[in-house]
């Protein structure tokens, strides 16, 4: 969660490499998914249409900033656009194991 009490606790007293930047976007990322988790839970958690309609927008919209940050993230570390592309293309292998048997199974 924020911390709100210190005004200055997001403040870096110095220029970061790319590395270090890299860093502080993994931490980004982990802010991104821990509101989209919040406003979601909100928006269920409530019968007002209105303010889950805003919620969900609003949990969209921190979905666009995931897209952002990993691209930027991507840009920064391309060693981490090796590792993405990897775990992608294991998941992909695993889905058409699965549609194979599931073809079969019919």
């Amino acid at each position: 969660m924020p911390n709100f009490a210190d005004p200055f606790v997001g403040n870096v007293n110095k220029k970061m490499t790319d590395q270090e930047l890299a860093n502080a976007i993994r931490l980004d990322l982990a802010g991104e998914l821990e509101a989209i988790y919040l406003y979601d839970a909100h928006a269920e958690a409530t019968d007002n249409v209105l303010a889950k309609k805003v919620l969900r927008d609003i949990r969209d919209e921190e979905k666009e900033h995931m897209g952002e940050l990993l691209s930027l993230l991507i840009h920064l570390d391309p060693k981490e656009k090796e590792l993405f592309e990897h775990g992608e293309g294991e998941v992909r292998e695993m889905k058409e194991k699965l549609e194979k048997v599931s073809c079969k199974t019919k």
